[in-house]
Formats: structure tokens, C-alpha cells, sequence
């Protein structure tokens, strides 16, 4: 960290949280009034004119104040910002509006980005979790025509995934379950990643269920145990971007609509910005994807079972990072325990 005097790391948080809630560049007169400062405004434009210089704010135009840069928003986030908690209002209706939705865990991570957007009035996201992380729990066959089965998988996390199944072979409901019945106890208890890459071996020498569709689990394991395809994710509250006057700039609005509209880059972007910190701040330039250049991410881990996502808030890179930051705790943790209880 560049170092900092006690004055220049004041000047430096007014001036963020000041443009923050304004939009505007901050003018040392402003500061002084605003903030009824014991110096003078000549000596506030002098630090202002250091803190320049150091990198931390800039001036968009010759006759305007300062606003932050990436440096001066990461310095902030990291050494001088405070997070609080969320009201005892706004905790309140996050649970209830959860809880309201169903036990279904797809459903209550829908309903949260909804929440995230509502309440960041930002753009909220949630990643569905990893399933193939997920530890099996049991399988159903569920007949649909002579030659077409619906298989269900559950993982104890309460996650659920289905796949149509054409089959080249007529099967009754009895050998079905019957069969179902076997893969359970073969495969009960495993990793969905283990089941992948043994299934074959572990189905070898089985008594019991249709053959056929024995040896279809074992050689079509690669697709019907391809989770990474089944990765996604839920948004709420893209219109508040359309709000944000950062936003009115069209290329910048289209650059983050091009960015939002691609599965595998919003996916892969969360992921590969995550670590092992709880929460995570991604800045401007910081952001591996430069459609996000104008932008800034918050995102945390929640924890379902053996089974893990990520949550998020996208915005402008002038954003309330302190709230931003209690929000997605908050939230993480609320959808955590919901789902475990």
C-alpha cells in the first residue's frame, strides 16, 4: 500500500462516499461545507492535489472536482470503509421472502438474486451451485412412453436434476424401479465426480434390474453425468442498471448487456474471481472480463450441504461498498442455513 497520512486517508473516504451518494466530483469547497472540516479549503485542495498525484483520485474535467479512480475505490475498500449490518427491517424481509418460497433450493436461489437486486437496487446474481460436488442421494426412473424415461437425481444438498432418456429398448415400471433400485445401492453415498469417472466398474458383475439399461449407465456415463453443463445462474434487477448514470453511456450499457447475455462468461468471470475470503470486491480494470471495466462486483460463497455458489451485486464502480458488502453476507448466509434446515 502507498503510504498515506491520517489527513489523506480522510480527505480520500470523504471524497469516495461523497461521490458516491451525489455522482457528482467533489470540489474541496464542498468538502469543507458539507462536512464542516477545521481546515481551510486551500488546504484541502492541496491534499486533494497530492492524493492526485499518487494516483488515487482524478479530475474528469479542468474545471471540475475529483472523483475516485480504481486505486483510490481499492484503497478505500481495503483499509478504510466500514460494513455494517442490514437493518433489523430489511433482515427480516429478506428471511420471510425466502422462506415464503418453497423448500425447493432452485426456487429460493431465484427468488434471492430478485432480493439482491431489490435491496442493492443493483444488479443481483446467483450462481447455482457446483452439482457435481454434490454427494448422491438416489435416482429415479420414471416411465413417459414405451422407449423414453425420465431420470431424476438427487444429491443430499436438496438439489434435483432430470434427464430424458431415449431408450432403444421397451421397459415396464416394475423392472424400472427395480432397476433404480440396484444403481441406488451401487451408487448411494458417492460424489457425483466419483460416480462419473467409476460408474463402469462399479456396475460390473450386477444381479438384478434390466441389463440394457445397466450397460446404457455404463456407457453413456461421460453425458448423463456431465454436470459443468448444467452450471447457471439466476439475475434480478437489470433495470436498476438503467437507472445508474454511469449507464447512460450507451457503449458502456452495451458492453454489460453483451457481457450478461454469455452463460459461459458470466459463469467462468464469478468463478474465476472467487477465493478463499468469504467476500470478494472486484474493481474496474481488476475485473478479468473488460466489459466490466465500468463496473465493480461484490460476491460471496454460500454453502448448501457438500455443495457450494457464489452470489454477487454488479454495478457501477460508484456503488455503496460498505452496504454492498453486508447485503451479500446477509444474504449467503441466509440462504445457507435455510437450506440446511
Amino acid at each position: 500500500m502507498i503510504e498515506l497520512t491520517v489527513r489523506e486517508k480522510y480527505i480520500l473516504k470523504l471524497i469516495v462516499e461523497d461521490f458516491v451518494a451525489s455522482a457528482l466530483p467533489v470540489s474541496s469547497r464542498n468538502l469543507c461545507k458539507k462536512h464542516k472540516l477545521s481546515i481551510s479549503s486551500a488546504t484541502v485542495r492541496n491534499v486533494m492535489m497530492d492524493l492526485e498525484e499518487k494516483g488515487f483520485i482524478t479530475q474528469p474535467h479542468i474545471s471540475a472536482g475529483r472523483i475516485p479512480t480504481d486505486l483510490g475505490y481499492r484503497i478505500y475498500v481495503d483499509w478504510l470503509m466500514s460494513v455494517g449490518q442490514l437493518n433489523q427491517n430489511e433482515r427480516r424481509a429478506v428471511l420471510q421472502n425466502l422462506r415464503q418460497v418453497s423448500k425447493n433450493v432452485e426456487q429460493i436461489l431465484q427468488k434471492a438474486s430478485q432480493i439482491l437486486g431489490e435491496i442493492s437496487n443493483l444488479l443481483g446474481i446467483v450462481l447455482l451451485p457446483h452439482f457435481y460436488e454434490g454427494i448422491f442421494e438416489k435416482l429415479e426412473l420414471v416411465p413417459i412412453t414405451d422407449n423414453r424415461t425420465l431420470l431424476v437425481i438427487k444429491i443430499r444438498s436438496g438439489l434435483i436434476k432430470t434427464i430424458m432418456l431415449e431408450l432403444d429398448f421397451e421397459i415396464s415400471r416394475d423392472i424400472l424401479e427395480a432397476t433404480a433400485s440396484v444403481l441406488n445401492e451401487r451408487l448411494h453415498g458417492l460424489l457425483l465426480a466419483e460416480i462419473k469417472q467409476s460408474i463402469g466398474q462399479r456396475l460390473q458383475s450386477i444381479s438384478g434390474g434390466h441389463p440394457s439399461l445397466i450397460r446404457y449407465f455404463q456407457t453413456a456415463a461421460d453425458d448423463l453425468f456431465d454436470f459443468e453443463d448444467w452450471e447457471g445462474f439466476f439475475s434480478g434487477g437489470t433495470r436498476n442498471i438503467l437507472q445508474q448514470p454511469e449507464f447512460l453511456e450507451r457503449s458502456r450499457l452495451d458492453n454489460l448487456m453483451e457481457f450478461l447475455e454469455n452463460k459461459h462468461s458470466m459463469i467462468q468471470f464469478l468463478e474465476n474471481i472467487q477465493d478463499r475470503k468469504q467476500t470478494r470486491i472486484s474493481i474496474g480494470a481488476e475485473n478479468p472480463d473488460h466489459k466490466l471495466e465500468a463496473c465493480s462486483v461484490v460476491a460471496s460463497n454460500y454453502q448448501i450441504g457438500t455443495v457450494r455458489g457464489i452470489i454477487s451485486i454488479i454495478g457501477p464502480k460508484r456503488m455503496d461498498y460498505g452496504r454492498m458488502v453486508s447485503i451479500v453476507n446477509y444474504v449467503s448466509r441466509t440462504i445457507s442455513n435455510l437450506a440446511e434446515n
